[in-house]
């Protein structure tokens, strides 16, 4: 069965705070782009490809700046490996003993800090076979809806004040923050 219980309840876990934290950054990196002179393709397939919103900024801001495409490279690279060990510790949480490694590779792409966090969060409380297919739920579901509010937050900048926009870049990190302490507080029990 292709949509298993675990993976539509990674989705459901995933709807509401956590899709909301990353989907207002994403938005302002969409208004962001469109002020910058993006199209819209090259919105839509920076979410789509990268999904990591700090690489896409320096991405952005490399290209606005005369960058080469070897600086953009590099510049994303190196922001981006933040994600690796963030790799190397779920994935061995997450898979199952039947886990084939086309598969982790897949896996891998959904992992960005928000499905990170959210994932650790809860699974000690999921069957161990169960957890790879909760994770592309909640991470596929983060990862889709990241798309659809970066197209949003292109078409729609032009109603959004400049104000708003800045203090909708900052509501995942605070996300992060409170989700890090919640965390934390868990572990001191």
């Amino acid at each position: 069965m292709i949509f298993s219980k675990a993976l539509i309840d990674g989705v459901k876990h995933s709807i509401g705070v956590p899709a909301l934290g990353l989907g207002s950054s994403m938005f302002a990196f969409g208004a962001f782009l469109k002020s910058a002179g993006f199209d819209i393709y090259q919105s839509f397939f920076s979410t789509f490809f990268t999904f990591a919103l700090p690489g896409q900024f320096v991405m952005a801001e490399t290209i606005l700046t005369g960058g080469t495409l070897l600086n953009v490279f590099l510049a994303v690279l190196l922001t981006n490996s933040r994600l690796y060990p963030m790799t190397v510790n779920i994935i061995p949480v997450i898979r199952g003993s039947n886990t084939p490694k086309w598969k982790q590779y897949f896996g891998a792409h959904f992992i960005a800090v928000t499905s990170w966090l959210n994932m650790f969060s809860v699974h000690k409380n999921i069957n161990q076979n169960d957890k790879f297919d909760y994770f592309i739920g909640l991470g596929g579901f983060l990862w889709f809806s990241s798309i659809i509010c970066t197209v949003v937050g292109f078409y729609f900048s032009n109603i959004v004040s400049d104000e708003v926009l800045i203090g909708l870049v900052f509501i995942n990190p605070m996300y992060f923050l409170l989700m890090t302490i919640g965390n934390l507080s868990e572990k001191k029990m």
